[in-house]
Order: C-alpha cells, then structure tokens, then sequence
C-alpha cells in the first residue's frame, strides 16, 4: 500500500524541483514501461489490479537484475488522478531512476548527431526525440536552457526513444562545439536550399543544431556553424507560414540527411 508520503513525493516527480531531489522520473502505460526496463533502474512499478497477471507476464521476459525493486498492486478504485499527469491514466505508472550526471565534456560521436539549442517545449523536445530514434541517430546534445527531458509530458512524447537515444545535458555548450571534430550545420531562413546542398556522408561526424522555436539559434552558436541549411517552402514565390515547427522542421532535415547519407 502506498503511503501518504509516498504519494506525494510521486506527485513532487511532476517537477523539476521533486526529480532533482528524488533522482528519479516518471512513465506512464505498460508499453511506455516496457522500453524503459533495463534501459534505467526502476525504483517503483505501480499497477492496477486488473493488469497484475498482465505485468507478471511481462517482467517474467526480463533477466532478475531488471526487475522493478518494488512493485505495488493497488485496487481498481485507486485515483490515479492523485499521482498521473494524464486526463485518461493507464493504470500503470513507473518510477525511474535518473541518470547519472557527467560533467566531462563529451567526446565527438561518429556518424549524425543532433544538437538542441534551447528548445523550450515538452512536447517538441519528446517529438524530436522520437524522431531522432526513428532515424537512429543515437546522440542528441542539450544545451541549457532546453525543456527538461525527464519532464512526464517529454517522458510520455517520446514513445521510449529514451530507452535509446543518448542524452548529454551541456554546462559548456561553447566548449562542446568548439572542440567538436565534424561539421556543424544549422538551420536558417536564408541558408542553402537543403534539397540542393552538400551534406555530409552517413559514416562522417556531423552536427545538426536546432534553435528555439521562436529565436532561433542563438548568436553565439550561430557564429560556429559551418553550413547554413534552408527547408524551402513551396511554392517558392508565393504566399506561406514565416517557418516550421521545430519538431517538422527536424523530422524533414533527418529524413534528408539519412536519404543522401
């Protein structure tokens, strides 16, 4: 049985506040779950009652050593209301540990990797993520600034690409791409028509740098970018939106990259 405390440091977990003091995050729904087990330690699995047989099955899948360390079984009236971010819960709900922090500047991965300059919404950040797994790029590098990617509503977003993609929170994000051994290319309304560009080859170190959905990418940066990429609307001459949303906008240039690397 859950305690009162418990209950409300699982709420505390909503915040960025609750996840640094707890070290741990949240997932919701079995399949959510599912991805995550092995990829992070699961302090807490709770479920409803009518999905115990459900997960017994599923973690019998599971080596011993990935097993949740607790698992609570509570009664089909339990209000998930109490604990979930979502409107319909999924009677189903994990507490993940957090990753470790390094604070040694990352080393320069081979093939594409992407870069995410202050890139404020939960919901862009989980999209791209996801997106990012879609396309196998397996590095993604946040400068600060950038949405938390333990919140609940980046957590739900990216399907359990975080089981998968590896992520570096930056202190130094200046050092980082000053010392990076690739091409660093940017996104920018006047760049080269990505369509007609050169771009890297799949097997070189490459950078994609993606700015904030409504200011770019910040001057400091932009001034390390080594080519400039444009999306071009179509049709060209006429009449369109002033730019993409920072999710489409990446979904289009890793499609591209991944189709001519």
């Amino acid at each position: 049985m859950l305690s009162k405390a418990e209950l409300k440091t699982l709420k505390s977990l909503h915040e960025s506040k609750g996840r640094s003091a707890e070290r741990l995050f949240l997932a919701e729904g079995l399949k959510l779950i599912a991805e995550l087990l092995g990829a992070y330690s699961c302090a807490l699995l709770i479920v409803s009652e009518e999905l115990e047989l459900e997960v017994k099955a599923l973690l019998s899948t599971y080596p011993p050593k990935e097993y949740p360390k607790r698992v609570e079984v509570v009664p089909r009236s339990f209000e998930w209301g109490r604990i979930s971010s979502l409107k319909q819960p999924q009677g189903a709900m994990a507490a993940f540990s957090l990753p470790e922090v390094d604070e040694a500047l990352p080393q320069t991965p081979s093939g594409l990797s992407l870069f995410l300059d202050r890139v404020q919404d939960p919901g862009n950040l989980g999209t791209i993520l996801r997106t990012a797994d879609w396309y196998g790029v397996r590095d993604v590098f946040l400068a600060p600034g950038t949405a938390d990617p333990y919140a609940p509503k980046v957590v739900q977003a990216t399907m359990g690409a975080l089981a998968r993609v590896h992520l570096h929170r930056l202190s130094e994000p200046l050092s980082f791409l000053r010392q990076y051994e690739g091409e660093l290319l940017g996104t920018f309304l006047g760049g080269e028509d990505l369509y007609t560009a050169k771009l890297p080859s799949s097997d070189a170190s490459a950078l994609l740098i993606m700015g904030n959905e409504g200011q770019g990418i910040q001057p400091e940066i932009e001034a390390l970018v080594q080519r400039r990429l444009t999306i071009p609307p179509y049709p060209r001459g006429g009449g369109h939106t002033e730019s993409l949303n920072v999710a489409i906008a990446t979904a289009i240039l890793l499609s591209e990259l991944r189709r001519r690397g």
